[in-house]
């Protein structure tokens, strides 16, 4: 990684052309596509900020060289503990929505603008990303594919631009993500590149991220980049080589293990980095499972719901199974769902909308839109007796990683006198951490 950064080192470049030319002669394979694995920032170098060089420019030009290989770790939010943040601000309503997700691969952080600094980005102070009288603000875009991909790259040594340009050919080559991921930890699209391992000096958890597993958000993340990425007018056509700019299909999700699950990660005699596995970038063990929203809208449409009248993209979350343990209508298993993860079901426009509960507000009412009732305040506020209140919550659930056995969970209030007990067995498969 160091040496991707390295300026104005032919010798680096030289060597790197030399190693990936040979490596088919060595794997004996010379069918196989050849580049470099880039991380996705050295794009162009600008040390000194006055200076700029596409410095991995005849890497990417030599003839022998297939495509752009890029690490995208690309961070796809910003999001913040409650609802005074900006994305939030902005009316975007939560961390795991798509369009918020799509309108960061190309915007947001590294792109529209940046953080100078660990104070800055606490207190959200966003520096603009810009370019002065040259007018190629891409040069600075990280994020900012299509402009690289599709313009000439001229240097400027001492701010200075060249009159001639790189050795790249715009449109030449097209771009392999050869790694792309996300952890499954709270607000893992943060930050995307960073991974939870106490035994590591370089263990982190995302920026501003609670800490806990999260394999909804891992499966937004993969959702949000394939989907933008696969439309067309996100992706354009070569006019050299005839396909897409990102060449999708060989892109690569990290991290898929050959390690068998469930013994990994459950084997930590044998793997002793199996603890990882519940906050990690593993994709082991998790693809088995669907969305929150994918289930609900299947048993709607098994209902006999038309599929233009349901609206389930305001869920969020994972399911790993769901069992029909008797008979029952998909309304009383969509009864169910909404009572383990929160959701309600809202008529709106002619559509059943599916919407979490904790959401902000959508609108504002004053006592003018309200109907008075003949007797009574318009708005009434009934506070319940404590004893009255459960102290605790029992939840039994089947167990996601094993045998599928029931697990207990329990949440517990310490600040209350009532001695009530809340439980309910949920036929629903997830990890005991996540309920």
């Amino acid at each position: 990684r160091s040496l991707s950064y390295t300026r104005d080192n032919a010798d680096i470049v030289a060597l790197r052309i030399v190693l990936q030319l040979e490596e088919p002669y060595y794997s004996g394979n010379f069918d196989k596509l050849v580049s470099y694995s880039a991380p996705v920032l050295p794009l162009a170098s600008s040390e000194p900020v006055t200076s700029v060089f596409f410095h991995l420019d005849p890497l990417w030009a030599d003839p022998e060289i297939d495509f752009i290989g890029i690490d995208n770790y690309m961070p796809l939010s910003d999001w913040r503990d409650g609802s005074a943040h900006l994305d939030a601000g902005n009316g975007w309503p939560t961390v795991y929505d798509r369009a918020y997700l799509h309108a960061n691969i190309e915007g947001g952080e590294g792109y529209d603008w940046f953080y100078a600094s660990d104070a800055d980005r606490t207190a959200q102070i966003r520096t603009p990303v810009e370019d002065g009288s040259e007018g190629k603000p891409w040069v600075f875009r990280p994020k900012d594919l299509s402009a690289w991909w599709a313009n000439a790259h001229f240097d400027r040594p001492s701010g200075a631009e060249s009159a001639t340009p790189t050795a790249w050919i715009p449109q030449s080559k097209p771009i392999v993500f050869t790694e792309c991921g996300c952890p499954a930890i709270d607000r893992g699209t943060n930050q995307p590149n960073v991974f939870f391992d106490p035994k590591s000096s370089e263990s982190a958890a995302p920026y501003f991220s609670r800490g806990w597993r999260d394999d909804a958000i891992q499966r937004a993340y993969y959702e949000a980049l394939l989907t933008y990425w696969e439309e067309a007018a996100n992706n354009p056509v070569s006019t050299i080589y005839s396909a897409p700019m990102i060449d999708l299909p060989d892109c690569a999700a990290w991290t898929w293990d050959a390690r068998p699950y469930p013994h990994f990660p459950a084997l930590t005699e044998i793997w002793t980095d199996g603890p990882n596995w519940q906050r990690g970038h593993w994709l082991t063990g998790r693809m088995g499972g669907g969305s929150l929203a994918a289930l609900v809208r299947d048993l709607c449409l098994r209902a006999g719901l038309p599929e233009a009248r349901v609206d389930t993209t305001g869920l969020t979350g994972s399911v790993e199974g769901y069992i029909l343990t008797a008979l029952e209508s998909p309304r009383a298993s969509i009864s169910t769902l909404a009572r383990h993860f929160g959701f309600d079901a809202v008529e709106s426009e002619g559509q059943i909308r599916f919407l979490m509960r904790g959401r902000g507000a959508v609108v504002s009412l004053t006592h003018d839109d309200l109907v008075a009732p003949r007797e009574g305040d318009i708005l009434e506020l009934v506070r319940a007796q404590e004893t009255e209140l459960p102290q605790a919550l029992k939840w039994q659930v089947t167990r996601a990683e094993g045998d599928y056995d029931t697990a207990q969970v329990e949440a517990r209030r310490i600040t209350v006198d009532s001695t009530r007990v809340t439980s309910e067995a949920f036929p629903i498969a997830v990890p005991p951490e996540e309920a």
